[in-house]
């Protein structure tokens, strides 16, 4: 099982990619705040993503799981100073409870998830693994990352060389 953040969600939703966590993970776990921060707030606000993302979970390939913060998380939000969101709190929680591999974009949820002991990638990752297995292909997915960065997709600019850097090299 692999779990994902909203973030993840909202990014492939977004320009019609939700179906590559399908094809790359199989079945996907989202906690309840997730699904109420890329759906509910996402229809309360008129995103298009979120209709997408909703028909994912009628579908099955999106399955939502009620969870508890785990204590370990505030540990860690102390540790590091920082104050998670909602949805990255518990879906933290339930990648640990099913030992399972984490989808997160933010930096520090992903470090707190890191030192927790779970593995993560984000959205990046996942379009560079979706070229390398020939789901999408490069220009296409320049276009998308390129889209992102506009949309206000925020990274470091090194990271956006290297990402189109990997990206040519595949």
């Amino acid at each position: 099982m692999t779990v994902a953040d909203t973030g993840i969600l909202i990014w492939l939703a977004k320009y019609n990619n939700l179906y590559l966590l399908k094809e790359l993970y199989g079945q996907i776990e989202i906690p309840d705040k997730v699904f109420k921060e890329a759906v509910t707030a996402g229809k309360s606000n008129g995103y298009p993503d979120a209709e997408i993302i909703e028909t994912a979970v009628i579908n099955d390939e999106i399955t939502v799981k009620n969870t508890r913060i785990s204590d370990n998380i505030n540990e860690m939000e102390n540790v590091f100073n920082c104050k998670l969101g909602a949805g990255e709190r518990e879906a933290i929680t339930l990648a640990l409870k099913n030992n399972s591999l984490l989808l997160i974009n933010d930096e520090e949820a992903a470090t707190i998830a890191n030192v927790l002991g779970l593995k993560t990638k984000g959205v990046l990752f996942i379009l560079l693994k979706s070229v390398k297995l020939g789901l999408l292909d490069k220009n296409e997915t320049l276009t998308i990352f390129q889209q992102m960065l506009e949309d206000g997709f925020w990274l470091a600019p090194t990271i956006a060389v290297e990402f189109e850097r990997i990206l040519f090299k595949l």
